[in-house]
């Protein structure tokens, strides 16, 4: 079972793009993750090791940077799970500054120390999925300091999604081209136009389904054309349109084989 809402509060709202709790008994073997550009905090509940491969059982919390490529992961801490993903720059009101975290998953006690853990179990003890993405907003909301850089950055994606140029959206701020590229680099973990790449590849793979037509689809995500949405797609998701057309997709982003 997924549950997942939208914050309530209004900073959170500023800070976090989604919460989610999954409780999955069964989950095992692997999946590959899609690449969202977007930070994320993931917590174990169910002792599973978030990183394949580790030889202690750790880390159960961790802090994943921005990602640009996809990757497999295990799906047995699934089993039972709870996680935040942030909105672009929400990482940077929380831990001042990423850039240096893209395509990294790393323990979050190196970032929050022991307030990684008591959070953790906090969680696991609560119990339902409801008061679990409670707790998780209310703690978040505890940890935000300052939210100026990210209300420019909000403001700057705007613009830049309408299509204005970076030295356009710039100027607009009050902004020299070089300050505005740092400053969304520090707070989101991308260039602007990595992360921008990444959001039009995810607005693509939102539209798809078995039977979309793969012209159509290239059209209304914004490419040049179906040949420049190939290039794009086998960049980010590692496989062909055709082929990512017809995986399962249990959550957004979550590929597995048929």
């Amino acid at each position: 079972m997924l549950t997942s809402r939208d914050p309530a509060n209004k900073t959170a709202r500023l800070v976090i793009d989604q919460f989610r709790c999954v409780s999955d008994p069964e989950a095992s073997g692997f999946e590959t993750v899609l690449p969202s550009g977007r930070c994320q905090i993931i917590f174990s509940l169910a002792g599973r090791s978030l990183l394949d491969g580790a030889s202690n059982g750790r880390p159960l919390a961790v802090f994943q940077g921005p990602s640009t490529t996809a990757r497999q992961i295990p799906r047995r801490p699934q089993q039972s799970a709870c996680g935040i993903s942030f909105r672009p720059g929400g990482a940077g009101a929380l831990f001042r500054r990423i850039d240096g975290f893209a395509d990294q998953v790393v323990d979050l006690t190196g970032l929050l120390g022991k307030r990684a853990e008591s959070l953790r179990e906090e969680l696991r003890e609560l119990g339902p999925h409801a008061a679990r993405l409670e707790r998780l907003e209310s703690t978040i909301v505890s940890l935000v300091e300052d939210t100026r850089s990210l209300e420019l950055i909000s403001r700057g994606l705007e613009d830049l999604r309408a299509g204005r140029t970076v030295r356009e959206v710039s100027h607009e701020l009050g902004l020299s081209s070089h300050s505005f590229r740092k400053l969304f680099l520090v707070n989101v973990g991308l260039t602007p136009k990595t992360y921008l790449g990444i959001e039009r590849f995810r607005s693509a793979l939102a539209r798809m389904t078995e039977a979309s037509s793969l012209s159509d689809l290239a059209l209304d995500a914004r490419y040049s054309d179906q040949s420049h949405m190939t290039r794009e797609v086998t960049r980010f998701a590692s496989m062909s349109p055709g082929r990512l057309r017809a995986s399962e997709r249990p959550y957004p982003g979550h590929v597995r084989p048929r």
